[in-house]
């Protein structure tokens, strides 16, 4: 999916595993060609892209971050398909559980002390651990999950969506 929203949202798709494609500084027919040759969904803001009858598109039509993924959630009827926590924030690759002898040298001092379970990332090398952070964001993964169907989060199932992601104000 194409998206032109917040810088947010993104990262937000990421976390509850799609394949989520962001870059910020392509151009409207950029994204389109994207859009049409990966077979990806576009989301924006920009009623621009309306006209292209050839791909997939949703409009997103609201400025809140957790607002808009659960728009996107719903449109998509993706509620079945979540998967967090299996994709990096920062390039969208697959994440690998690692133990921790494989990753200490990566760690600070207290973070190898207070953690034992880690993942990294297949291309970028970055490490990840269920940090103070965790439950919180498995609350608003299950909020959103809840809401759609009433199942809870430990009967998510495995899959991954394709999304492009547009932020630029080109055409808005």
């Amino acid at each position: 999916m194409q998206i032109s929203i917040s810088a947010n949202l993104h990262v937000c798709l990421r976390m509850l595993g799609f394949d989520t494609f962001y870059k910020n500084d392509l151009s409207s027919e950029e994204l389109y060609q994207i859009a049409r040759n990966e077979n990806r969904y576009l989301l924006s803001k920009s009623a621009y892209f309306k006209t292209f009858c050839d791909i997939d598109f949703y409009q997103i039509d609201c400025s809140d971050p957790k607002q808009q993924v659960k728009d996107v959630i719903t449109q998509f009827n993706l509620f079945n398909l979540l998967n967090p926590f299996t994709r990096c924030l920062y390039c969208n690759q697959i994440l690998e559980k690692k133990d921790k002898v494989e990753v200490e040298n990566e760690l600070l001092p207290q973070t190898k002390k207070d953690f034992s379970e880690f993942w990294k990332c297949t291309s970028c090398n970055r490490v990840y651990w269920k940090e103070f952070h965790y439950e919180r964001m498995i609350k608003q993964i299950e909020e959103i999950h809840l809401r759609g169907n009433g199942l809870s989060i430990s009967q998510l199932t495995i899959h991954y969506s394709l999304f492009a992601i547009h932020y630029s104000t080109i055409h808005s």
